[in-house]
């Protein structure tokens, strides 16, 4: 007979979904029977005050399977509701522990941004880390490198009043387009949920391996951020999150520079490597928690110290084996390798996911930025580097035009024309290494 742990951390979370089927303007906000009606009116009189002097907002639906191209694109917010406390805390409500209790989410249905943020010379959009455009086709060839083509969508478009600065341009769109999820999910209250989950690591056999998730986030100022609480993690010594607080709301994107890497906080909040996890503890192992830190430190001694902080987490934690993932490209990638090589030589077993290189057959050059004797359990999320073509489409949300190119002077085609990308960048989760991705790299 197995025993059970009796460690425990009191922390349980009840997930209620509402499958969200169609999405329709109406007269009263309400959801029935998987149709969500929305008043225009309610929404915009949420965003108003919040985009007073900085921004004005308008709204779109998008459905899947729409020919539909939405441009702009910067955050995706899984929008959903606790109806005792606050999910995305430190947003909306004090930034007070969550995870625990009930929350209701709206299954299928995100609330998304879309805004050309500004071109500047200095300040937040210099150099490599400027806004890029960032790309969902909602039909057509590149339609699944996103989940979001899969998504009912409210995009809310912003129109930005010119001479602010990036910050008051980041907080005013981050915090309306949150006012607006938590208010739809709010439509929930007092219905029955399509299905109901439960989360709590507590309670697994002894005998199971314990695995911990080691999720390092991009963190190179405005534009390039994730908060945690509300809070930029510029300064963060690696901490110990309970999945719990992920799946409330806990971690959220500011990061718009790399569209094929970002994490929206969609997926923050719908981890799929945690609820992976999740779905195989007490069963195949022993789910001990996420190992939270920044990617993209300053130097290779701040990350030496990032990666020593993360193997100390795990340890301490009992954990056996580490799944390694992370956000961003070329800098991250020394972070996650140094962590994984200090974890592999003090005996925990590591796995990663991570995009490719590799040019157009996926064989040319080095096909990882970063890569250690010690990474030997690597999954591919396939290549970065295919030349793909965009068809021309019906509809465009967010725009008319396309901002690319700026460290060349700028390109602008028109939004609903054919386009062709020598590389999967611009094209929005194309690259994320979350887990989500349908790409995956083939042997041949």
């Amino acid at each position: 007979m197995n025993t059970t742990t009796t460690a425990t951390t009191a922390m349980s979370l009840t997930r209620n979904y509402y499958d969200v089927n169609r999405v329709v303007w109406a007269d009263r906000t309400e959801l029935a029977d998987g149709l969500l009606r929305i008043n225009r009116d309610e929404i915009d009189a949420l965003v108003k005050p919040i985009l007073a002097g900085v921004a004005e907002a308008g709204f779109e639906l998008v459905a899947p399977g729409e020919n539909t191209r939405i441009i702009h694109v910067l955050d995706t917010i899984q929008p959903m509701h606790k109806p005792e406390g606050n999910a995305y805390p430190g947003i909306i409500g004090p930034p007070t522990t969550t995870g625990s209790g009930a929350t209701n989410l709206l299954r299928g249905f995100a609330v998304m941004e879309s805004a050309p943020l500004p071109w500047e010379s200095a300040s937040a959009s210099s150099g490599l880390l400027y806004p890029r455009d960032a790309i969902v086709d909602m039909t057509g060839p590149i339609s699944e490198y996103s989940p979001f083509s899969h998504t009912n969508n409210l995009v809310i478009c912003y129109s930005l009043v010119e001479g602010k600065s990036s910050a008051e341009y980041d907080a005013a769109i981050r915090q309306s387009a949150m006012r607006v999820a938590d208010f739809l999910a709010g439509a929930t209250e007092g219905a029955r949920p399509d299905e109901v989950q439960h989360f709590s690591i507590d309670n697994a056999p002894d005998s199971l391996p314990k695995v911990v998730l080691v999720w390092q986030c991009q963190n190179q100022g405005v534009y390039a951020n994730t908060l945690l609480y509300a809070h930029p993690i510029d300064n963060l010594v690696p901490t110990w999150l309970h999945p719990n607080e992920m799946l409330d709301g806990a971690v959220v994107s500011g990061n718009y520079v790399w569209p094929a890497f970002k994490v929206p906080t969609y997926l923050h909040a719908n981890h799929p490597i945690l609820l992976d996890l999740y779905r195989r503890h007490g069963v195949e192992l022993d789910f001990r928690g996420v190992v939270f830190s920044r990617s993209h430190n300053p130097t290779h001694w701040h990350k030496e110290r990032s990666a020593s902080f993360c193997v100390k987490l795990a340890r301490m934690l009992g954990a056996d084996g580490l799944v390694m993932a992370w956000e961003g490209g070329g800098n991250a990638a020394v972070d996650a390798m140094l962590t994984i090589e200090y974890a592999e030589k003090l005996g925990i077993a590591c796995s990663a996911i991570t995009f490719e290189f590799g040019g157009k057959d996926g064989t040319e050059g080095d096909l990882l930025v970063d890569s250690v004797p010690e990474a030997i359990a690597i999954v591919s999320g396939g290549s970065i580097e295919k030349t793909i073509s965009l068809p021309a489409v019906d509809r465009v949300v967010g725009g008319d035009v396309l901002r690319l190119n700026k460290e060349s002077g700028g390109w602008f085609p028109r939004a609903a024309d054919a386009v062709t990308f020598d590389t999967t960048t611009h094209i929005y989760c194309s690259g994320n290494q979350s887990g989500h991705s349908r790409l995956y790299g083939a042997a041949y």
